[in-house]
């Protein structure tokens, strides 16, 4: 399997994950996550993969300059379009290449870097990115299990769901 394959597998996870979301708990805040809401880690989530397709377009990717798109928070059939756009999208992707990444960490003055990378690097990074965001995600719903039914292995990276099935045997 690709890596591709295994960004667009995450996508269809979120997908499953927000289909079964009621709207009305797809914006509540939640005291767990600092008052934030299962769609607003949603929309960040997503908001990556709709810079690495613009990336792709400019060859230059900036994660700080991401749109902040509040109806892909507040909408789930507005994401749920977005999520079928971002995986016709890597459906495209055919190969690696360079690109460029812009970022600043600084939180006072502005300090940008400029790394090279590449477009599997970032693919790889998003799917990184994504599972860590499912795993706060899922700890918002821990509360909403009558609702909504959470594999166990949400949010959970590949690797220790290899080793956990590893120390079972």
């Amino acid at each position: 399997m690709t890596l591709i394959h295994h960004n667009i597998i995450k996508l269809h996870e979120i997908n499953g994950l927000l289909q079964q979301l009621p709207s009305e708990l797809y914006v509540r805040p939640k005291k767990v996550l600092s008052k934030a809401t299962i769609g607003q880690h949603f929309r960040h989530i997503l908001e990556f993969y709709i810079c690495l397709e613009k990336g792709t377009e400019t060859g230059v990717i900036c994660y700080d300059d991401r749109e902040r798109d509040v109806l892909i928070e507040t909408d789930a059939d507005y994401a749920e379009n977005t999520i079928k756009k971002l995986i016709h999208f890597l459906g495209t992707v055919k190969d690696d290449r360079s690109l460029t990444m812009k970022a600043d960490y600084s939180t006072k003055t502005e300090d940008q870097i400029i790394i090279p990378t590449s477009l599997y690097r970032e693919l790889a990074y998003a799917l990184d990115h994504a599972v860590h965001h499912l795993a706060i995600v899922k700890i918002a719903l821990v509360e909403e299990k009558d609702v909504v039914k959470v594999d166990s292995n949400l949010g959970v990276a590949p690797s220790t769901i290899r080793y956990r099935e590893e120390c079972v045997q």
